[in-house]
């Protein structure tokens, strides 16, 4: 084989491997926390995996964080053996805002969603999502836009239209529902977003929305989805997110920390209270 062939042929299989290792790179991340759910983890995932494949026409990996559980979540996880999966955690529980900055880092795709261990929001038409982003920078759930399905109780349906009012008047943040727990990002926006993130509990998405919206000036679209609200609230957790509220208006209009440290390096906020 003369020396030209033999360099061809080293080219074209330097090539086939470059295409093979990209195809190995999964379109979509989906990262998902977890914490104290015990042996019903294991099924979770399973379940939530079932729909991503029936909803998601490329490919896709999972990062499921666990949040610092104290019981055997981190056990009962290790029974998934799908090559999709990737188990992250870290012993100290830090909040869902927490574990989602945690496994931003191990996440891969050019889009990234957020979805809750729970499954508690999903939305109606996935693809919807996904086709929004060709136009806007982030696609999340929501539960005041029509086509919307929600099963929540008086209570905390009332308690949520009073925290999204609360909070449009504060922040001036044109979202109606901040806190449904399925979020769609361009993974560009979100390396934009989350350096400047300081609440990792109570009010981590109206962080995240406000610091989108309002530093980053990126464009959020609100799509219907499916809400099942079981799980209870307790008014400490209420009252806390309030005080975070408050920090974030403080971090926006008055001390304006989000705009000077925007686009440039800088040391991270360390708030008055932490949870």
């Amino acid at each position: 084989m003369s020396q030209a062939n033999l360099e061809s042929r080293q080219n074209a299989m330097l090539v086939e491997e470059l295409i093979q290792s990209q195809e190995t790179i999964p379109s979509v991340s989906i990262i998902m926390p977890v914490y104290n759910e015990g042996i019903a983890v294991a099924g979770s995932i399973q379940s939530a995996i079932k729909k991503f494949e029936t909803l998601l026409s490329s490919t896709f990996e999972m990062i499921v964080v666990d949040d610092g559980s104290t019981d055997h979540t981190r056990d009962f996880l290790r029974v998934i053996k799908d090559e999709r999966v990737t188990v992250v955690g870290y012993p100290r529980n830090s909040g869902k805002g927490g574990a989602q900055l945690f496994a931003f880092q191990f996440a891969k795709g050019e889009t990234v969603i957020f979805a809750d261990g729970d499954m508690q929001a999903f939305p109606n038409d996935l693809q919807h999502y996904l086709d929004a982003l060709q136009d806007a920078d982030i696609a999340i759930a929501s539960k005041r836009v029509p086509g919307a399905r929600v099963n929540e109780s008086i209570k905390r349906h009332f308690l949520s239209i009073g925290f999204n009012t609360f909070v449009r008047i504060l922040l001036s943040l044109p979202v109606n529902d901040t806190n449904a727990g399925f979020k769609v990002f361009k993974r560009a926006s979100l390396e934009k977003i989350l350096p400047l993130i300081s609440v990792k509990r109570y009010a981590f998405d109206v962080e995240l929305l406000v610091v989108a919206s309002k530093v980053c000036n990126f464009k959020i679209v609100e799509l219907p989805a499916t809400i099942i609200l079981s799980s209870g609230f307790r008014f400490r957790d209420v009252m806390r997110m309030m005080i975070d509220l408050l920090g974030i208006a403080y971090r926006l209009k008055l001390k304006h920390w989000y705009q000077d440290n925007h686009n440039r390096p800088h040391d991270e906020y360390s708030p008055i209270l932490k949870w």
